[in-house]
């Protein structure tokens, strides 16, 4: 990929914003008793936080997609970083926890409609169709490292200011210092994009409408519905390490950490590399979920009094192909011959139907392990996760099938 210095550093700039802007949303991921205690809550309540944050989010993604066609990259990254940024020093004060309701609904706008699908075109305009499976790998990991960078950052000053009242409020300054910074930051380092600001609000609407239209674009939010679906199995994993294999509960953190962020960096950009040497996502897409499905499969095969590192080692090879999945299902558009101008109303569509699973699937999946316990309801939840990338396959498969048929009219039509 020759790329022009601007285009890297546009590049940079996307992958950094989007592994730190997402931090200050999920603060209770992190800090989840201090957060209790500070704001004198219940675990319910901190329920709430999250779900007003799910809600705007879903409400968010098709209307993002039209404005991000309306309005350049340039702009909307940076100001979807200042304004949530501000957001999180007012956050810091300690408001009652109504306003801290409203921060998070206010969250889910700042970061969604935004910032989600300007990611996701800023991107797809750096590239040809055959270098956006590497564009998106390397989106995915260099979210996962500089996510991983600044929470650590973020750790450190949580027990430099004690670990308490003090600590959260100085970590969530950070957060909200960094967000400026780089929304300041990224204001310069973006590229402008010639093909952007070329139609007007209503021809985007229309234009949105046009592209709803398309079965194939609700066919390709169906594979990230269904990819995203099998990720989120991931996260049971660290459970299912300690309750069942009796890990530590420090070691099963560690994993858990190598997992999401170390393995993210490293594989989702090598999966792009092979798509695009493959000359398909969706075929790459297709041997990386029958891959996933085996290997999850070998967990029903694995006795509990088994050692411990038969179960670790599967998990961190599935744990690769799963996320080279994650980082090229959003890299389907251009395969799919959507105009670089209508890119963020396919990413509008994409996202809401990709992303419907964080309504329920972790109530579904907590749900097998608290009705049945043990060893039984984990593999419940591996049961579902193979049906979610067999579901996945088929898409995928009706996808290239929709493709051909498209190809052969326009042959024949010329």
């Amino acid at each position: 990929m020759k790329k022009t210095n601007k285009q890297w550093m546009t590049l940079l700039a996307i992958c950094i914003a989007g592994g730190v802007i997402f931090k200050i949303a999920y603060l209770r991921d992190v800090y989840y008793v201090p957060m209790k205690e500070v704001f004198n809550v219940t675990n319910t309540e901190l329920g709430w936080m999250m779900t007003a944050f799910a809600v705007t989010q879903f409400l968010c993604y098709l209307p993002g997609g039209w404005l991000v066609d309306v309005f350049p990259v340039k702009l909307l990254i940076p100001l979807s970083l200042i304004t949530t940024g501000a957001l999180g020093f007012y956050l810091a004060t300690y408001p009652p926890f109504t306003m801290v309701l409203v921060i998070q609904s206010l969250f889910g706008v700042t970061i969604t409609l935004l910032f989600w699908e300007a990611m996701i075109k800023g991107v797809r305009m750096l590239g040809t169709q055959s270098e956006q499976g590497r564009l998106f790998g390397l989106l995915e990991g260099g979210r996962g490292l500089f996510s991983t960078v600044v929470s650590f950052a973020s750790l450190f000053v949580f027990s430099k200011f004690g670990e308490g009242k003090m600590g959260l409020q100085a970590t969530i300054i950070f957060y909200s210092c960094v967000l400026v910074l780089l929304g300041i930051l990224t204001y310069f380092l973006i590229e402008k994009n010639e093909v952007e600001g070329k139609i007007n609000a209503k021809e985007a609407l229309k234009g949105l409408i046009n592209v709803a239209k398309l079965p194939k674009v609700w066919v390709a939010g169906c594979i990230i519905f269904f990819g995203y679906s099998f990720y989120n199995g991931l996260g049971y994993l660290t459970p299912y390490l300690t309750e069942v294999y009796g890990m530590s509960v420090k070691m099963g953190a560690a994993l858990s950490i190598v997992r999401t962020y170390l393995i993210a960096f490293l594989a989702a950009p090598i999966g792009g590399m092979i798509a695009d040497k493959m000359g398909s996502t969706i075929s790459y897409l297709k041997v990386a979920l029958i891959t996933g499905a085996l290997l999850t499969a070998i967990y029903f095969f694995v006795p509990a009094g088994s050692s411990v590192w038969i179960v670790v080692s599967v998990m961190i090879v599935l744990a690769a192909v799963i996320m080279t999945i994650r980082g090229t299902y959003y890299a389907t558009t251009d395969e799919m011959e959507i105009p670089i101008i209508l890119a963020g109303a396919a990413a509008g569509i994409l996202s809401i139907v990709g992303n419907t699973p964080d309504l329920f699937i972790f109530t579904l999946y907590g749900s097998f392990i608290d009705k049945y316990p043990g060893i039984h309801g984990y593999h419940l939840v591996f049961a579902w996760m193979i049906g979610f990338a067999v579901l996945g396959l088929i898409s995928c498969i009706l996808l290239t099938h929709i493709l051909k048929k498209e190809k052969k009219q326009t042959e024949a039509k010329n």
